[in-house]
């Protein structure tokens, strides 16, 4: 089901600042429904980009607590994680920015949050609306 509202994206890596963002949320409020986290995985890509590849396992023993308890969690390639986020209410090109700009810089995965109110993380990304 698409959604009507754009949700709000937050480019992280996978690490404890996320969890951390999972927990503020789920504190105030926010139930596992409404965050979902993104984790591009360049392995499902089939490409192999070394850098890439580098920046992805690099990050990823460094989170910590059950993200997947507290939030929706999905692991996939490129071409999955644009199709997610025109499921979860952006654009077909705003999916695409934002998978271009996940893959072209150090971070690793999307936090998502359906109907973000007020300033319970730092939104240091874009509110697509």
């Amino acid at each position: 089901m698409i959604s009507a509202t754009k949700p709000f994206v937050k480019l992280h890596k996978y690490d404890h600042h996320l969890v951390d963002d999972i927990e503020a949320l789920n504190s105030s409020g926010y139930a596992k429904d409404d965050i979902t986290v993104l984790k591009w995985n360049p392995d499902k890509n089939h490409s192999n980009q070394r850098d890439n590849f580098y920046k992805y396992s690099r990050h990823f023993e460094s989170a910590k607590g059950n993200i997947d308890s507290k939030a929706n969690f999905f692991d996939n390639g490129g071409k999955e994680l644009r199709t997610k986020l025109e499921h979860l209410g952006l654009t077909k090109d705003e999916a695409s920015a934002l998978v271009r700009e996940l893959e072209e810089t150090d971070k690793t995965c999307i936090l998502t949050v359906r109907d973000l109110k007020d300033n319970i993380i730092e939104m240091n990304t874009q509110y697509l609306h």
